[in-house]
This record gives structure tokens, C-alpha cells and sequence, in this order.
């Protein structure tokens, strides 16, 4: 069984996905489409001063070439001109960034040949409109900032890279660009960059200069992720790792569950009070903004080995701490946090939960 397969089958046990063979074509389970909802508010995180634009329309079953750059002469896209006019005339200027969210049962990114996504996919598209004197240094600028943002969300940064795009003879290397991005698990493109350079006085729209006030016609870099692809990609690779156990080594900020709690009942008549304390650190996280496992919010272990298996879990479901009380912790306040990533436990005091869990998640 190739290792591609044994991390299908994996993900496939903790609920993260669902591989069909017919087709070869992953679909999202519970957990998947959890991990998916923090990619996609990380993606909204980025570049905080873009304009949001909602209610896009299901983009058109054209081909992956008239996708990438035959966008900006479309109707769909002026539409999108005139919106950011209307809702945003502050920022219709050049340079200025335009993020929008579509859903469609036909769109796919080129150079995926490990699998395709169960539709409809959700794009999550940006759109830089720069300076057409500045435009390759835009597209290199972003292309770096992008393959960083990768590489920080990846278990393994070196897995993520850049891949050229060879261009049709009919398409200028002056006017077009393109890059994909794409995590070595599997050869996964996670992200196209393509650059469409319209330029003349017919072109299909023109802003002011943010720096000259002149009109001018902008150059339009595009970035396109399909969210469903890209969790996939950063699932298998959290899941492709060298470690002897089974376990999902994902990304802090990304990951569903962030914290486990996790209680040893060495004393069967301290087992209420152990649940009240549980109960506590629970509305403790909660009030944090720290995603908990889910169920009654923690775990109650009968002995050492049943702690294991525990943990065992908690590591498939990529939960990157778990918070160990016992009845020691009745009396003075001490705990264990055992980290998904070294399976060591460090001792912490019940005064510094949320704050150190906090600090650790903004690192």
C-alpha cells in the first residue's frame, strides 16, 4: 500500500475525509469541513485591508486556460469592477486588492493528478489591480509572501514550492505569468497566481493612481484557491511524516480542536469534584476563544492505559495539547499539558490556563 493510500485510509478513520475510488474523489467529513472553516478564515485574515466583496456569482464552465487569464475581459469581472466602485470608492484605486467567494461544480485547478474534490468547490479568489509599470515586481512580491503563508500553514515547510507555467506561444511573457503553488504531498497544487497584463485605450476599465491621481489602465494579478483542494493537500501532508504512530501533525492555528482536557480517576471518590474541575477549565477555554474536542468537553481516564489510547485519539484528530488533571490537582493546582508534536508533558500551574495555551497559539 503506497503511503498516499495508508494517509487516505487514515483520515478516513478520524473522520477527516472520505476517499471514493470511483472517480478518485475525496470528499470532506465532519473534522475535514471544520479544518476547512479556519483555512478559509485564515484566508480572510490576510491582507486585512482588501475589500470584501460577497454574493459572486457561480463561476462559468469554461477551461482551466480561459480561467486563468481570460478573466478580466469577461462581463462577470466588470461586474466586480463596478461593485468595488459602488461598495468601496475608496479603495478603486490602483494599487488596491479585491477578495470575493464563489462556489462552482466545475472548476479545478490544473497539475492535481493525486485526486480530484467532490463539487461543489468553494474559490477563494483575490485580485490585485497594480501599477502596469510595477506589475512583475507585484507578482514576485506576492509570490513570495504567498509561498510563506504556505509554508506556515504546512507541518512540513519544505514541502511547499513554486512551479513555472510554460504559456501557450500565443501569449506574450510581457502581458502573462503564471505560477502555481504546490505542496510535494502528493504534487497538490494549492494555489494558482496568474498575471494579466491588459494595458491599451480600449481596455475594459481604468483607476486613478493611489500615488499620481492619473487614470490609468491596471494590471491584474489573480489568486485562485479552491478550499476544498488546499485542505486536502495540508491534511495528507500533517498525515505523510516519519513518526512510528499514527497521528496529525497540524498546523495550531488550523487545527479543529486546539485543546483537549483530559481528567485520571486514581481516586474513585474524588471523581465529582474531578468533573466539576473539568467543567471549569472547560468554560474557562471556551470563554478564551479555544476550539475544545468535542462531547461533554473532556475526557475522564480510568487508568494510565486508557489515558494512552486517549491520547492516541486525540493525536489522529491532530489536537495539539491536551490538559491532564488528577487528583493531585485538588490540592495544589498543578496539571500536566502534553503536546501532540514531542508527546512530552510539561506541569502548569490551574492560575496560568488560558494564558499560556493563548501565548503558545500566537507563536
Amino acid at each position: 500500500m503506497s503511503r498516499v493510500q495508508r494517509c487516505f485510509e487514515s483520515l478516513a478513520s478520524a473522520g477527516f475525509l472520505r476517499h471514493h475510488l470511483s472517480g478518485n474523489q475525496l470528499e470532506l467529513l465532519s473534522h475535514g469541513r471544520a479544518y476547512a472553516e479556519q483555512l478559509q478564515k485564515q484566508w480572510l485574515s490576510l491582507r486585512p485591508l482588501a475589500a470584501h466583496l460577497s454574493g459572486i456569482s457561480e463561476i462559468g464552465s469554461t477551461s482551466p486556460l480561459e480561467q486563468r487569464f481570460s478573466f478580466a475581459r469577461t462581463t462577470e469581472f466588470s461586474s466586480l469592477i463596478q461593485r468595488l466602485q459602488k461598495d468601496h470608492p475608496r479603495k478603486a484605486k490602483c494599487p488596491t486588492v479585491i477578495k470575493h467567494k464563489s462556489n462552482s461544480s466545475s472548476f479545478c485547478l490544473r497539475g492535481n493528478p493525486l485526486f480530484s474534490v467532490k463539487s461543489p468547490a468553494t474559490i477563494l479568489t483575490t485580485d490585485f489591480l497594480v501599477e502596469p509599470d510595477r506589475a512583475l515586481e507585484h507578482f514576485y512580491n506576492i509570490q513570495r509572501e504567498s509561498k510563506i503563508w504556505w509554508m506556515r500553514l504546512s507541518s512540513n515547510p519544505s514541502r511547499i514550492r513554486i512551479v513555472p507555467c510554460d504559456l501557450p506561444e500565443e501569449f506574450d511573457p510581457k502581458s502573462y505569468q503564471a505560477i502555481d503553488l504546490r505542496s510535494q504531498a502528493g504534487e497538490v497544487t494549492v494555489e494558482e497566481l496568474s498575471m494579466v497584463r491588459l494595458g491599451g485605450d480600449d481596455g475594459p476599465f481604468r483607476l486613478p493612481d493611489g500615488r499620481t491621481g492619473e487614470s490609468v489602465q491596471p494590471t491584474v494579478i489573480r489568486s485562485v484557491i479552491e478550499l476544498e483542494t488546499a485542505t486536502c493537500a495540508l491534511l495528507l501532508d500533517g498525515c505523510d511524516h516519519e513518526r512510528d504512530a499514527q497521528s496529525l501533525l497540524l498546523n495550531c492555528a488550523l487545527a479543529p480542536y486546539q485543546c483537549g482536557i483530559a481528567c485520571l480517576l486514581e481516586e474513585s471518590g474524588l471523581s465529582g469534584d474531578l468533573d466539576d474541575l473539568c467543567l471549569h477549565l472547560k468554560h474557562v477555554l471556551n470563554h478564551a476563544g479555544l476550539r475544545l474536542c468535542q462531547g461533554k468537553g473532556f475526557f475522564a481516564a480510568k487508568d494510565n492505559g486508557h489515558l494512552a489510547d486517549h491520547f492516541a485519539e486525540s493525536d489522529m484528530l491532530g489536537v495539539p495539547y491536551t490538559l491532564v488533571v488528577n487528583d493531585q490537582t485538588l490540592k495544589n493546582g498543578l496539571m500536566k499539558l502534553r503536546s501532540r508534536d514531542t508527546r512530552l508533558s510539561e506541569t502548569i500551574h490551574i492560575s496560568d490556563v488560558p494564558d499560556y495555551l493563548l501565548n503558545i497559539f500566537k507563536k
